[in-house]
């Protein structure tokens, strides 16, 4: 595949998947057409909750009905790959061939007896939540005629990872398991997040209740002929030029944007404008053709998810990433070295990197760029 092949590709990928947070039904599509991107034989959007002791599948594809229901009844309890991943962090990517229990996972009666019969020989996996108790993920399967996982399908799996995270939040968000299109915004009105629906004119169509009090009070966003403004110029034109491309139809425009807002009252907001210009993003728009979604929230520090837009923007390794939690969670050097088991030397140096990738100058400062990017929608 071309690099033109490649991003034409990951540009109707990326497209589809967040057609799928407004269309579950879609996520057989994103997973077939990720196996294809990843040169994998089997796509699932997977969950396992340890308390309960029960597995989903809640889309699959590629894998019969016989060795799904042998899976989700007699080898999901012994698949020692769920613990491991529940041990990682939400938006890690990880590949059971790279593990240290590799060794140990390929004498297991699961490879043996259930992945041996269909040629199944390593896995490549995006992890979207842990917890002590559940996990979930976007998990592809590699057949042996396509060997172990390579770098090639790793990276790939990468650039996909933020939009698989994105967009399971946002459709738990907007609840649309049980909600028709046509009554999405009955639906909105229930989010805690003000939310703005910009018609392909640059118009608002529509705003949720928490949006029409938002505007109400204008100290973040206002209405201007029809228009939303966002208060303080720089804000502003940032929200413009988000706006103006998701008009433009290209690739690009398939990115979420965000945006930081700061009241004169020292208040900080954050902005996620989402592109409806694809697919059934674009039926959200109800009765008129919608062009965007903002979602907004008042900025707090959600650590799981906050840092992790930090991290997408900076490109932050997993290790800073552990630190920058800390940082927030714990405080200083020390604590956070105890906490975490490992050197004074050692965070110093990590929080080095931090700083010379987001230029912030102290610990205060990574403090308020994380709270500046809380995620805009609740998982």
């Amino acid at each position: 595949m071309s690099d033109y092949e490649e991003i034409a590709a990951l540009s109707a990928l990326v497209g589809l998947i967040y057609d799928a947070a407004l269309a579950p039904d879609l996520w057989v599509n994103v997973l077939e057409q990720t196996c294809a991107f990843t040169r994998c034989a089997v796509g699932s959007l997977y969950s396992h909750d340890i308390g309960s002791k029960e597995p989903t599948f809640h889309s699959l594809w590629g894998l019969t009905p016989y060795y799904a229901k042998q899976y989700l009844e007699q080898f999901a309890p012994t698949n020692i790959l769920i613990p491991a991943h529940m041990a990682a962090d939400g938006g890690d990517v990880l590949v059971a061939s790279r593990m240290p229990i590799w060794d140990e996972f390929t004498r297991s009666s699961f490879y043996r007896d259930w992945g041996g019969p269909q040629g199944f020989i390593d896995t490549l996996s995006a992890i979207i939540e842990t917890t002590p108790t559940r996990l979930s993920m976007v998990s592809m399967i590699r057949h042996q005629r396509d060997g172990l996982v390579d770098d090639e399908s790793f990276r790939r799996m990468a650039l996909l990872r933020p939009h698989f995270l994105r967009a399971v939040r946002i459709g738990r968000a907007l609840d649309l398991q049980s909600v028709q299109i046509d009554t999405l915004a009955g639906s909105l009105d229930h989010l805690a997040a003000a939310v703005f629906i910009i018609d392909d004119r640059g118009n608002l169509a529509h705003s949720n209740a928490s949006g029409d009090a938002l505007l109400q009070a204008r100290s973040v966003f206002r209405l201007v002929h029809g228009r939303i403004e966002a208060v303080g110029a720089s804000a502003n034109a940032a929200l413009s030029a988000a706006l103006a491309q998701t008009s433009l139809g290209k690739p690009a425009a398939d990115r979420a944007a965000a945006i930081a807002i700061e009241t004169a009252a020292g208040d900080r907001y954050f902005a996620h404008v989402l592109p409806l210009t694809a697919g059934l993003r674009r039926k959200a728009g109800l009765r008129f053709s919608a062009s965007a979604a903002i979602f907004v929230v008042k900025a707090a520090i959600d650590v799981s998810v906050a840092t992790e837009f930090v991290r997408d923007e900076f490109a932050l390794t997993a290790a800073e990433l552990r630190v920058l939690r800390a940082v927030v969670e714990i405080g200083g050097v020390a604590e956070i070295a105890a906490a975490l088991g490992i050197s004074e030397d050692t965070v110093r140096t990590h929080l080095r990197h931090i700083f010379d990738k987001t230029d912030a100058r102290s610990q205060v400062e990574l403090v308020k760029l994380v709270a500046a990017r809380r995620a805009p929608v609740r998982a």
